[in-house]
């Protein structure tokens, strides 16, 4: 089991008390439904009627709460609090398709970016490679700097305010908002820090309404009703070839967003955090198209993971999944409720931006953790500096993405989707002329501990490999070295070869002389004094006991003694 971080109060597997798991539940899905902003405006820009904008926007709730039940469930999805949104990279795709054949073609072209989704998790293994921890903490934090665009500009009211002087109004409510929710969070416990961001956007809303920039009802609001049935159905099927790769691009696009989102709850909830469960991203990513695949043939908008609601399972300090079902439950409800959905979309934009501008800098700065948890040579400094460097160029300067072709668009609009293409290009073009073993001679005259330090350290530099992994094998290495050649167990030298895999950082010491055993008794301190086969045993008891695990095994006619460090 994962060792549960302090700032922690209800982790994955825990179950917090029924009122609390109930309100958090509501806190999260009340969040997920802002985002419906999104298809909102997919079916504006395309021009859809009434009815199919109904449509859309219903079939997109009722799927994204089914995918976040499966999503959070742990006998079918990942088993973590994954709450489900309108997916924003479809945005692009939903106005173009939308345009060009209406709700038929973008539910062809949904499919489509389903499969090419799905197709990825038959080679999650394989990807473990090519997402090391420094390239998901590029795009985890690129994910931040996506989501500090719309939430910027609901802090300042821009959303509001299209032309003339800003209106403080805006930044003023915001402020407050996040103030209290920061406070609450980080100062307060118990109950208090679990509702942080409900108490936050409840003072702003008020705030809000007595400063005025809180909207009114529409005049349809009224004539809502408070249940009624869903309205989705088979909205056909259309294929347009000029748009089908823009689709694959979306669906590749969604895989890795969902893998950044994994990879921050995974981080957030296990102390003791080492690498990326690629079988568990896998599974999120199976249970996300299989809901994409649903709202696809009943004329729905695809939904992703938030990551908005990282920032607020940050902030509680809750991340049971179990708060993600009731969640899920809660989105899956609100399909039956127009009076309901009117009512979440009259949220004041300033209180929305002060909750994503807290989610934002939380992924920020968990993205910059996860970079920094492996050492960095100059090859890795150079893949996260452009990488990220070139999702904020696309960020800064969207005339940049403007003047390419069109089909090339929706990939370079995504900040996120530019940085993780580039830091995975580069990061495989870097691993040229890089092996994955390396060698060197340790004779007696040598200090074992320096020679160790060094070859350890660059070689970990190389391979990207964890810095407490590498800081743990030298002392040992070190003693295993001087042990074998000052008791003469190797006969004066020996060779240390070390391997690295995304698994486990090996190093073997290979000799010529006694093999070693490794006794079950710990052996006595006379034994140093005995023969060489006393001595060996001792070696060997030592040294089983400082690494991972200790191999015995034989390299030619030499002996071979593999200390075993997991990654």
């Amino acid at each position: 089991m994962p060792r549960k971080p302090s700032n922690i109060l209800y982790s994955a597997d825990e179950k917090p008390p029924l009122g609390t798991l109930v309100i958090l539940g509501v806190q999260h899905a009340t969040l997920a439904l802002l985002f419906l902003v999104y298809p909102l405006v997919a079916a504006a820009e395309a021009g859809l009627s009434f009815d199919d904008t109904q449509v859309l926007i219903t079939s997109c709730i009722i799927f994204m709460g089914i995918a976040t039940i499966i999503e959070c469930w742990p006998k079918f999805g990942a088993g973590m609090l994954l709450v489900q949104i309108p997916n924003t990279p479809h945005l692009p795709l939903a106005v173009q398709s939308l345009s060009a054949g209406g709700p038929a073609l973008y539910a062809t072209m949904s499919l489509i970016a389903a499969v090419s989704q799905l197709s990825l998790t038959r080679f999650m293994g394989a990807l473990r490679a090519v997402f090391p921890p420094e390239i998901c903490g590029v795009a985890v934090t690129m994910l931040g700097v996506a989501l500090a665009e719309p939430s910027l500009r609901r802090f300042f009211g821009l959303t509001e305010v299209a032309q003339g002087a800003l209106d403080g109004r805006y930044p003023f409510v915001s402020l407050v908002s996040l103030v209290i929710i920061i406070v609450f969070a980080i100062f307060s416990r118990g109950l208090l820090r679990l509702f942080a961001v409900a108490i936050g956007a409840a003072v702003g809303w008020v705030l809000a309404a007595y400063l005025g920039v809180a909207p009114a009802p529409a005049a349809t609001f009224e004539t809502l009703r408070y249940v009624d049935l869903p309205r989705i159905g088979w909205p056909g099927m259309t294929l347009s070839w000029a748009l089908v790769p823009a689709a694959i691009i979306t669906g590749i696009i969604s895989a890795v967003d969902m893998l950044g989102t994994v990879v921050s709850m995974q981080r957030m909830d296990d102390a003791d955090w080492r690498r990326a469960d690629m079988n568990q991203a896998g599974r999120a990513i199976r249970a996300n198209t299989v809901a994409d695949m649903g709202a696809a043939v009943t004329g729905g908008f695809a939904s992703a993971s938030s990551s908005a609601a990282i920032g607020v399972a940050f902030a509680t300090g809750a991340t049971a999944w179990r708060i993600g079902t009731i969640a899920g439950l809660v989105i899956l409800a609100a399909a039956f409720s127009p009076k309901l959905i009117g009512a979440i979309t009259l949220i004041p934009a300033p209180v929305v931006g002060a909750i994503l501008v807290y989610a934002s800098a939380f992924l920020i700065v968990a993205g910059m953790d996860l970079i920094l948890s492996r050492r960095l040579s100059d090859r890795r400094i150079f893949t996260v500096g452009l990488a990220v460097l070139a999702g904020l160029t696309v960020a800064i300067l969207p005339e940049l993405v403007t003047s390419t072709p069109d089909w090339m668009q929706p990939v370079l609009e995504s900040p996120l989707s530019v940085s993780t293409g580039v830091a995975v290009g580069l990061n495989l073009f870097f691993r040229i002329g890089i092996r994955q073993e390396a060698s060197r001679t340790v004779t007696t005259l040598e200090n074992p501990f320096t020679v160790a330090t060094e070859f350890l350290e660059h070689q970990g530099d190389l391979w990207g490999a964890r810095r407490d992994v590498v800081a743990a094998a030298i002392p040992v290495v070190a003693e295993g070295v001087e042990m074998l050649l000052d008791t003469e167990v190797a006969q004066g030298s020996l060779e240390m070869r070390a391997h690295f895999d995304e698994n486990n950082f090996d190093v073997s010491l290979i000799y010529e002389g006694e093999p070693i055993a490794i006794p079950t008794q710990r052996p006595s301190p006379e034994d140093l004094l005995g023969d060489a086969q006393a001595v060996a045993r001792f070696v060997g008891y030592m040294l089983s006991k400082r690494a991972d695990k200790l191999i015995l095994g034989k390299d030619g006619t030499r002996q071979k003694l593999t200390l075993r460090f997991e990654h």
